[in-house]
């Protein structure tokens, strides 16, 4: 049984309420970019052209089951000279016109290798229907992963700002305290080298987050006004994916759309070794012809013109007795390559094994990290509140206050990057399964927030599952 825990749109219909929706062109939202990459996405539109052309093969392995008609006329001016052999030679000369006309019909009784294709096409049709399906659950995967990794690109950013700043104004601190001879000058050194690498930090989290934008630009195209929404430091995330792996597990073979067009390719290159194997065996038409010519002078000197008129009916029977080896290297071909297709299907089955794997681990690290990044949030607020107490008492200093402030920021960060691990790990599950649509992300949209909300001090530890 597929395990979900609680649908996307209850977990998040709380926030439905709580804040309020903006304008649809301030926001890009990950749905509006899984519509833009679904009419631009290259590799999508290539996999619907394959099913279009696949859809054409099928149509035309059924038509030569059909039967074959086809018609054929000419006509013609023609010049004649001959002579005649008696005593005296006389030389003639004619000029005539010439029409023929033919209607042929040929209907296959007996042809396997006809029979053989329209299956093996109809088993590809079927094939490329699910790569078709795999591509957009893959197409959903990899956007929605670079749509976290550019959010997690940005939280590094911001955090890294902040750092940057807060050790700024501890250097400011240190240098006063060194002109005021609190402190030698090491430690004022110390304070400096801290603040310029977390400068160069913060550099590099830009150029992170511009390398995270270009990723996502190549499933949508240009994206250099792309405005994030917040995933809400509220939002409690339920337990989604449970503890039972095997349930998962045991839903690959019915449910994965890479595996299924995998099983359609040995399906259809059983066919072939069918279809070439029948080149070894006879074929039975019925054949129908009507014909007509005319003709203003006969074939002979002197002869009249004529019309002639056939009709005929029949079977034909073609009886193929050596071809130079030709067919059975076709058929060892198609052996081999129905070899390769059963390998591919395992390797597609042991792919999807190990992405079930992983996205199930993946959100597993993912819960404990957000759930410990918590716990750490509820501590570093505490020491703030100690220190902010103790800087006005004169028991505590301005760094003791700026350090608590940076381990909430850091704490915060980690808990952002758990939730996006967890909701990666979760999209990537269920496009292994096949099982995501358009209407789960337009729900994954709702949980998420315009602007970054401050209300992470009342946040509590996430309840370990049962």
């Amino acid at each position: 049984m597929r395990r979900r825990a609680l649908p996307l749109a209850l977990l998040c219909a709380s926030l439905l309420v709580a804040v309020p929706a903006l304008a649809a062109d301030t926001v890009t939202s990950l749905g509006e970019l899984f519509s833009i990459a679904h009419d631009s996405e290259p590799g999508y539109r290539a996999a619907k052209a394959s099913l279009d052309a696949s859809q054409a093969r099928t149509r035309q392995a059924f038509g030569a089951m059909l039967p074959q008609i086809s018609a054929t006329a000419s006509s013609n001016g023609n010049r004649r000279r001959y002579d005649t052999l008696d005593r005296v030679t006389h030389t003639l000369h004619d000029r005539y016109h010439g029409d023929t006309g033919q209607l042929s019909l040929t209907q296959p009784l007996w042809r396997p290798a006809n029979t053989a294709s329209l299956h093996q096409a109809e088993q590809v049709e079927r094939q490329s229907e699910y790569q078709l399906k795999d591509t957009e659950q893959q197409l959903y995967q990899k956007l929605a992963s670079a749509w976290f990794d550019l959010m997690e690109a940005r939280d590094a950013v911001e955090f890294t700002a902040a750092q940057r700043d807060a050790l700024r104004a501890q250097w400011d601190i240190a240098r006063r305290a060194v002109e005021l001879g609190a402190q030698g000058e090491p430690q004022a050194e110390d304070a400096h080298a801290k603040y310029e690498e977390a400068a160069a930090d913060a550099e590099s989290a830009q150029a992170d987050h511009a390398t995270k934008l270009a990723a996502l630009e190549q499933w949508v195209g240009p994206a250099e006004d792309l405005q994030q929404p917040y995933l809400d430091d509220q939002l409690e995330l339920p337990d989604l994916i449970g503890n039972d792996i095997d349930s998962w597990l045991g839903q690959i073979d019915a449910s994965s759309p890479a595996l299924r067009a995998a099983a359609r390719a040995v399906a259809a290159a059983e066919d072939e070794v069918s279809k070439q194997r029948a080149g070894h065996q006879p074929t039975l038409d019925m054949v129908a012809s009507y014909g007509n010519t005319d003709q203003n002078v006969g074939n002979f000197p002197g002869q009249a013109g004529y019309r002639i008129r056939t009709f005929t009916v029949g079977l034909q029977l073609n009886v193929p007795i050596y071809s130079g080896g030709t067919q059975s290297a076709k058929v060892a071909e198609a052996l081999a390559l129905r070899d390769k297709a059963r390998d591919d299907l395992e390797a597609a089955r042991r792919q999807a094994v190990l992405n079930v794997k992983t996205s199930f681990l993946a959100w597993r690290a993912g819960l404990a990290k957000a759930r410990a990044a918590r716990i750490a949030i509820a501590s570093a607020q505490r020491a703030l509140a100690v220190a902010e107490r103790g800087t006005d008492r004169g028991l505590k200093t301005e760094a003791d206050t700026l350090a608590a402030k940076q381990q909430i920021a850091a704490s915060q960060r980690d808990m952002r990057k758990g939730r996006y691990q967890q909701l990666t790990a979760y999209i990537k599950l269920r496009a292994t399964l096949g099982d995501l649509s358009i209407a789960d992300i337009d729900e994954l949209d709702q949980c998420f927030v315009p602007a970054r909300m401050n209300a992470t001090a009342s946040l509590k530890p996430e309840r370990a599952p049962r």
